[in-house]
């Protein structure tokens, strides 16, 4: 008790340290002022650009002149740079670039959108973040706050900047642009908190938390990545962000573990059942309300934080909709027998399985109104577990139970273990988040057991290549899809698939599942990294010490995975929760689970017939 009350009183000292900032540096960023323009590339959208004759931008350098084609739904630039033209970046928190709208025209771009790829081997995406102004006539100034992975870049390789103008009508649809419009000066905006002083706060912390014991390290890892989930909603709508960043969209799938986190933080005392509840209702409302955008019961993977509709051309995704669909049954389950459990039971049955499948026998990865359904299908072992209990167990559109016989499971006959190419550990974790299947197998796999190997294996690999990647030394380890040094990557245990990248969330979330070396794992992370891989919601998205890449951004679904498999391992709230729903339980029961007391991953039945033929 009296180590918890002093890491309280620890957060509260930091907490009040962190709010004395410092005003914002700004300065001009000298690689953009020397751009020939003449180099400017299209990128396939038509645009011409040209330096204005008659214009110059607020801070002096000759306006570019830009000329829509007419025909493409957004005006684009590329420009190449070196990675030394990139430098300022590096301790940078904004980028804002000087754009002028003339009042003369008719329409004008009023979204913006900053990307950054490497180039050097071919193409490999970094990031990209959408820029905030007012779009008003004259000149603008558009923030984009930049994403770590587009921080850290290397020297020596080469780098193309993406810019993207459109106009959004009110449903999002995008109206060609066709009048010209200038763009004009860059500028840096370093970081307003001094690195040091947070460094030394959030190291701090870091050493607190390794003086607590492991239940009260739990809590307090648990505690603090609760508040990603309940101050990264707009609470107006619920609606919760993809990750960390201030111009960040939604994602559905972290709306439906925050759904999911607030029964978590009811029972756990952090906010009261009467701020639950009417977070619950909220966020239920806004999509029975059709203020988030969908079709066919199923919702787009990034819709506006604000409006709820779609964003960056996503698609109507189905495993995203079926994250979504077990937080709110499990917040349902949790507020019984009043309007959250109507809604959540209504938002499910509103899932049109049977449409998502178009005519083929496993449930396709997602639909876009521009091409129709995606190619891809769940038709094999990942995460798509929880998917097909949810479909299988659908009160209003359910799938045939057999289609679970026909989902390949790709069995290492070595190992005698279930796995997906290149070994991402999320899969093994997500439908474990929800789904307590401890002790149960259906006719091929215990996929808790399963789980529980894949864990080990990810520690093993990383231990075996300490030696040559300094991030998994002195017992650090987590291989799974996270950000990277260049960009977000299903990173996973299996050669080639790694660079010296750790997501805490790997590890983290193997604690239901294999808790001595997932405790092993936070501590070390916490104990090696401090700061660098522990902030105001826990642990970080991803480090490599390898490349010396520390990001700083939490991703909302990396978030529920940690905070469910922990407040799981203590005491089993969400496993509970949709035990007790019956659609999932006639699920279950019609693909086959049955009680298990073996301590093997591939059934012996399901073994023998893979080793007879």
């Amino acid at each position: 008790m009296l180590k918890k009350i002093v890491l309280i009183m620890l957060l509260i000292t930091l907490s009040i340290s962190l709010t004395a900032v410092a005003q914002d540096e700004t300065a001009p960023w000298d690689s953009w002022a020397a751009v020939d323009v003449s180099a400017i590339d299209d990128d396939n959208s038509g645009s011409v650009t040209t330096l204005s004759d008659s214009l110059t931008s607020p801070n002096g350098m000759p306006a570019w002149q830009v000329l829509p084609s007419g025909t493409s739904d957004e005006t684009k630039l590329a420009v190449s740079f070196a990675g030394t033209d990139l430098e300022a970046w590096a301790s940078a928190s904004q980028l804002m670039l000087d754009v002028y709208l003339p009042e003369t025209n008719a329409l004008n771009p009023n979204s913006f959108f900053l990307g950054l790829a490497d180039m050097t081997d071919g193409f490999a995406w970094m990031g990209g973040v959408f820029g905030q102004a007012d779009a008003a006539p004259g000149w603008n100034r558009v923030v984009f706050t930049l994403d770590a992975s587009m921080r850290n870049f290397m020297p020596e390789r080469e780098y193309t900047l993406f810019l993207s103008f459109f106009h959004s009508d009110a449903n999002g649809a995008k109206i060609p642009l066709t009048e010209i419009f200038y763009v004009g000066g860059a500028s840096v905006v370093g970081s307003s908190l001094a690195d040091c002083d947070e460094s030394t706060a959030w190291g701090q912390e870091a050493d607190a938390l390794l003086a607590l014991d492991d239940a009260a390290l739990i809590d307090a890892v648990a505690r603090a990545t609760f508040d990603y989930f309940w101050l990264e909603a707009n609470p107006d709508n619920g609606l919760i962000r993809d990750r960390s960043t201030p111009d960040s969209p939604s994602s559905i799938a972290a709306t439906g573990f925050g759904l999911a986190a607030i029964p978590i933080g009811v029972e756990r005392g952090w906010i009261s059942a009467d701020e639950g509840y009417a977070r619950a209702l909220t966020t239920l409302q806004s999509f029975a309300d059709g203020r988030v955008q969908g079709e066919n019961g199923f919702y787009y993977h990034f819709v506006d934080m604000q409006t709820g509709r779609r964003v960056w051309q996503s698609e109507l995704s189905s495993i995203d909709t079926a994250l979504l669909l077990a937080g709110a049954l499990a917040a349902g389950e949790y507020f019984a027998d009043t309007d959250v459990q109507l809604l959540a039971e209504e938002l499910y049955a509103a899932v049109d399985w049977e449409w998502m499948r178009d005519g083929r026998e496993f449930v396709a990865m997602g639909w876009t109104p521009e091409n129709g359904f995606l190619n891809a299908a769940w038709d094999h072992f990942d995460e798509s577990l929880i998917l097909y209990v949810l479909a299988i167990g659908s009160p209003t559109h359910p799938l045939p139970a057999d289609i679970w016989d026909d989902w390949l499971r790709p069995v290492n006959l070595r190992g005698e273990y279930v796995y997906l190419t290149g070994e991402p550990l999320f899969v093994y974790q997500y439908p474990l988040a929800f789904l307590g299947l401890r002790d149960r197998e259906d006719a091929f796999v215990n996929y808790w057991n399963n789980a529980a190997r894949a864990c080990v294996r990810n520690r093993q690999f990383s231990t075996n290549i300490a030696d040559r990647y300094s991030t998994y030394r002195d017992g650090a380890w987590g291989i799974s899809a996270s950000d990277g040094p260049r960009g977000y990557r299903a990173y996973g245990a299996a050669p080639g698939n790694h660079d010296g990248t750790i997501a805490p969330h790997a590890s983290a979330s193997c604690l239901p599942l294999a808790p001595d070396i997932a405790l092993e794992g936070m501590r070390a992370l916490l104990r090696e990294y401090g700061a660098r891989v522990w902030r105001e919601y826990g642990f970080v998205s991803a480090i490599n010490a390898e490349a010396d890449w520390y990001s700083t951004d939490f991703i909302g679904i990396d978030q529920g995975d940690i905070l469910l498999m922990l407040a799981n391992a203590q005491d089993g709230l969400v496993w509970r929760l949709l035990a007790g729903n019956a659609h999932i339980s006639r699920a279950l029961d019609a693909m086959g689970f049955v009680e298990s007391t073996g301590d093997y991953a591939v059934t012996p039945g399901f073994m023998a017939r893979l080793r007879g033929g």
